[in-house]
């Protein structure tokens, strides 16, 4: 059962908002008369993203994987603005690879480290400040690959179920402290993630608003668990119950096993020497 929110602005902290989803997230919630504050590895970019956004938004740098300096962002956030109401950990990698013997060893690292200990680090200081409150929402973002593995991805589904249960599991341990826990799992969506890849014919592309809007409804109303498209979480609900030989055919069928195998290098390059970095 989702929890009532709170009425009003809010403070809400969120991670890799300098593009993609999260800056699609903040240019929302800022037009909703709420306090964003927009952190990522990029913090110059953040900044210069918040100010256009006007008063209401603030941009910061920040390095997800760095539990001391999360938590110091985070006490520096209270400080300036008063207590943290909403925590979006949003910062996230994926890069794409034949399969996981192809992938640079340094890269399948690092994913790890940002997508899943990025969100494990924000979820417990967020957590440690708001448990003494009895309330607070944190935001977690999965994928939909975080239910279904998705060949070319593996280090990345990886990290994404690893999302997942972690969310799941301190929603049950912190269910009765006021707390509220929201998992999102979005497909693809138009962002650099998605730079040279392939299509299939069944799964549709999101728009970064598309799936900001999800995440917006889901910080007003408390929703536990935000999965768009609803038709790409039916099919991902269903490879995942199937006998795995069935899934792996659906996938061929579908042509979804060539989206992230087959791809383009060079439309990709720019997207994955940037993450390298």
């Amino acid at each position: 059962m989702s929890k009532a929110q709170p009425q009003g602005p809010r403070t809400i902290v969120i991670t890799g908002a300098a593009r993609g989803i999260g800056l699609a997230t903040a240019t929302i919630l800022a037009g909703r008369g709420h306090r964003v504050v927009m952190s990522d590895i990029d913090g110059d970019l953040a900044s210069e993203e918040a100010s256009a956004l006007g008063e209401r938004a603030s941009g910061y740098g920040l390095d997800v994987t760095d539990r001391d300096a999360f938590r110091e962002h985070l006490q520096m956030v209270e400080g300036e603005f008063g207590p943290i109401d909403v925590l979006v950990n949003n910062a996230g990698i994926a890069s794409a690879s034949v399969n996981i013997l192809d992938q640079d060893p340094a890269i399948t690292d690092r994913t790890i480290e940002i997508n899943l200990k990025g969100v494990m680090n924000g979820t417990i200081e967020a957590i440690r400040l708001m448990e003494p409150r009895g309330r607070g929402q944190i935001v977690n973002v999965a994928s939909l690959a975080g239910v279904m593995g998705v060949p070319g991805l593996a280090a990345y589904a990886a990290s994404k179920f690893g999302v997942v249960g972690f969310t799941e599991s301190v929603r049950s341990e912190f269910t009765d402290k006021g707390l509220s826990f929201t998992c999102v799992m979005p497909g693809p969506v138009s962002t650099g993630m998605m730079d040279g890849t392939s299509s299939s014919p069944i799964v549709s592309m999101l728009t970064p608003k598309e799936m900001a809007a999800g995440i917006v409804a889901a910080v007003e109303s408390g929703r536990p668990r935000v999965a768009l498209p609803r038709s790409s979480y039916l099919l991902a609900r269903l490879t995942s119950i199937l006998p795995p030989a069935f899934g792996i055919r659906l996938g061929r069928w579908t042509k979804i096993d060539r989206i992230y195998t087959h791809i383009d290098p060079a439309a990709r390059a720019a997207y994955e020497e940037r993450i390298r970095r």
